[in-house]
Formats: structure tokens, C-alpha cells, sequence
């Protein structure tokens, strides 16, 4: 996009974009740090059912970077003059990424839970 044609967003728009990106921001180190302490905790853990942390952990990770990504182009948002439309659709578009992950684990989640239940059903039914 022509950086003559980008809009450019008022203070008070700058200061609510602002704000958004520092909490993402420090959300996104939160979840990051999180899925490195599963790492530790699956590794010191795997003969006790750490293999659960172990699979978790990147998911942690991916959401934590992909929501600093995020972060940093909100912020970009704020701190660059000309570029308010190119930083925004940067921004969305990691965000796209973290909320479709997050749409198909829960899909997954809802398949693997009416799975449950079928194949207990036809369990007890049998019994």
C-alpha cells in the first residue's frame, strides 16, 4: 500500500493501540516463559506423565511468539508515522494465525470428546 494513502491514527487511537500492545506484549512473554517451564517440567517429569507437558509446551511457545508478533506491530503502530495501515494488517494477520490454532484445537478437543462418548456408549451397551 502507497504510504501517502495510509491513515493515521489520532493520539487518542495511538494511546488505546499503545496500551493494547504492552498487555499483549506482556502476555505473549507469560506464555512463552510458561511453555519453557513445561519443557523443564516434562523433561524432569517424563517417566511420570510428562510426556502431557511436554506435548503442550509448544503450543505455549507458538501462541506466546505469534502474539509478541502481534504486540510489535501494534506498537509499530504507535511509534511509526505513514505505515499505520501496513502495521495493522501485520498485526492481524498474527493474530489470525493465533486464532486459527486455537479454532482447530478446540475442534479437535470437541472430535476427540464426541469420540469419548461413542465409544463409551457403545462400551456400555455391549456390556
Amino acid at each position: 500500500m502507497d504510504a501517502a494513502a495510509q491513515y493515521e491514527f489520532d493520539p487518542g487511537q495511538n494511546a488505546l493501540i499503545g496500551v493494547l500492545a504492552k498487555k499483549m506484549l506482556w502476555v505473549a512473554y507469560f506464555s512463552i516463559g510458561a511453555g519453557l517451564l513445561l519443557v523443564v517440567a516434562g523433561v524432569v517429569s517424563i517417566a511420570d506423565g510428562g510426556m502431557t507437558a511436554l506435548i503442550q509446551a509448544p503450543f505455549f511457545v507458538i501462541i506466546g511468539i505469534w502474539t509478541k508478533r502481534a504486540a510489535v506491530s501494534f506498537q509499530r503502530v504507535v511509534t511509526t508515522e505513514g505505515s499505520d495501515v501496513t502495521n495493522l494488517m501485520a498485526a492481524l494477520g498474527e493474530l489470525k494465525k493465533l486464532y486459527t490454532l486455537q479454532y482447530w484445537l478446540i475442534l479437535l478437543v470437541i472430535a476427540l470428546i464426541a469420540f469419548a462418548v461413542v465409544v463409551g456408549t457403545i462400551a456400555a451397551l455391549a456390556m
